[in-house]
């Protein structure tokens, strides 16, 4: 019996997974961050990234910049799309006091992709709370793809 249970969540993932890379494409925004930013455990300096999801990889996407800097990995929460294609595309970063980190990207083609806290990032939220304040929110518009 207990087999049997393994199995069939065994095959239900491997349905789930092989279904979400079936519609999995490749979204790409660029933005100019005037500010170093956390993603992860990752710190980035201010300058212009690339934010890029993979195509073979649907909850993982690829932060790089134009230096010689390889690019990082980030594991993204959620994804959706929107109705809406006829929009700018945009980055949003949670603020708290000096620190920033990369929360969103709300690409030209009608998706929006979320990146999950880190645990510095809940530590610091956590302060946040007991001081009853909310994160600020910073949008900075993307320069295409």
């Amino acid at each position: 019996m207990k087999h049997s249970i393994h199995t069939i969540a065994f095959a239900t993932l491997v349905t789930i997974a092989s279904l979400t890379q079936a519609h999995a494409q490749s979204h790409v925004s660029q933005v100019n961050v005037p500010f170093a930013f956390s993603c992860g455990s990752e710190h980035f300096p201010a300058g212009t990234y690339t934010i890029s999801t993979l195509d073979k990889f649907p909850f993982i996407a690829s932060l790089s910049s134009g230096t010689k800097l390889p690019a990082r990995r980030a594991m993204i929460e959620s994804a959706s799309t929107s109705a809406s294609t006829d929009r700018p595309g945009y980055v949003v970063f949670r603020k708290y006091g000096g620190n920033y980190f990369l929360a969103e990207d709300h690409t030209v083609d009608g998706i929006t992709i979320r990146f999950g806290k880190s645990e510095n990032e809940r530590r610091v939220a956590r302060e946040y709370a007991l001081n009853q304040t909310n994160p600020g929110l910073v949008q900075l518009a993307a320069m295409g793809k």
